[in-house]
């Protein structure tokens, strides 16, 4: 934390703004791929249903990494979501 405060005490207005976009950017991202994931997980769960057995294993792999992208992109969205409430705690004082 002490990094990142001395870090934000270096930045410029200008260079804050730019900061804050770029981590909007990344959320809007990470957003789209969940999206995309969370489409992907839905398909895959419903097809799998109708598979043959021969193809359950593979289908239940899918299944499984489908999950995991999902709690992957989540996990992101989390860390991004508190690098901008850092962003934002830090900046405070610099604005006055």
């Amino acid at each position: 934390m002490r990094i990142l405060r001395a870090l934000v005490g270096r930045l410029t207005g200008r260079d804050m703004r730019a900061l804050r976009a770029e981590v909007a950017e990344m959320r809007n991202q990470i957003q789209v791929m969940n999206d995309i994931l969370q489409s992907l997980n839905h398909d895959i769960r419903s097809g799998s249903e109708r598979s043959l057995p021969l193809f359950m294993g593979y289908a239940e792999r899918l299944r499984l990494d489908a999950d995991t992208a999902v709690g992957a992109t989540q996990v992101i969205d989390r860390q991004i979501a508190q690098l901008q409430q850092r962003l934002d705690q830090l900046s405070v004082p610099n604005q006055g």
